[in-house]
């Protein structure tokens, strides 16, 4: 997830490190004030985080400054103490969830995903294509039911995908949900992520449905269900003694390879 902090903490704040870590593509809006311009101008976040000790000071002018230069992307904001009038201030103003008290990484990544999906137009933390179901809750993959062995990596790429069917995604696009706007490794990995995705995706029964945009990116598409059919022959036909190692026939909470 491809995501701008707004802190007005300084150096107190250690979500930036903390959201890196869980391997979201984190930018900082620095100095505070100019996270307005930064979102309008530097990046297509998936999400705006405002982390503040003050809501009315602080949150309440940052997020209607967010909505004045037309920022669409879901806004979260962060306060250790909210009371019901600036939680309302603040909602009234265009943010889309705010959380309080200690922060919980894991809550926080389900709230900033339930608003994506929404965004996106999405009611489901399952997403489907194909015979291929991507759960966001559990972090599992899936074709006809049976989990399929792959990277953290490689789920995050698949989820993109999955979150945005039929539009064309850029290179820069997952380098940015990865990485961030810093430097990261060279582009030609996110080839092999796709390389290996379709690989162990067809080895378990899946047809073609990330197709290349040669020069420009990728794109999710919706199999037909001859190809589904087709696909599921395949793997019938294989040889009974062939090794699958992509499948995985264990609980679907460990279905993610480290």
């Amino acid at each position: 997830m491809h995501i701008l902090l707004a802190s007005s903490l300084g150096a107190v704040s250690t979500l930036f490190d903390t959201l890196r870590r869980h391997g979201h593509g984190c930018d900082l809006a620095e100095p505070f004030l100019d996270a307005p311009s930064i979102a309008q101008h530097s990046g297509d976040y998936d999400c705006i985080l405002v982390e503040t000790a003050n809501i009315s000071r602080d949150g309440v002018g940052m997020v209607r400054d967010i909505r004045r230069k037309g920022v669409r992307c879901p806004v979260l904001v962060l306060g250790a103490r909210v009371s019901a009038e600036e939680e309302q201030a603040v909602l009234e103003a265009g943010a889309d969830q705010v959380l309080t008290g200690p922060l919980h990484m894991p809550l926080l990544q389900a709230r900033m995903q339930a608003v994506l999906r929404r965004c996106l137009g999405h009611a489901s933390p399952e997403l489907r294509c194909g015979n291929v179901v991507l759960d966001q809750a559990r972090r599992t993959v899936t074709v006809d039911g049976a989990p399929v062995r792959i990277t953290c990596r490689e789920f995050d790429v698949l989820e993109m995908l999955m979150l945005r069917p039929g539009a064309m995604l850029t290179k820069e696009h997952f380098m940015a949900r990865a990485y961030g706007l810093e430097d990261g490794p060279d582009q030609r990995i996110l080839d092999v992520f796709i390389c290996k995705l379709r690989r162990k995706l067809a080895a378990a029964g899946s047809a073609e449905i990330v197709r290349t945009i040669w020069g420009r990116g990728y794109v999710l598409e919706e199999p037909g269900a001859s190809e589904v059919i087709a696909a599921r022959a395949r793997l019938a036909a294989a040889h009974p003694r062939m090794q699958r190692a992509h499948l995985v026939r264990q609980p679907p909470h460990l279905a993610i390879a480290v």
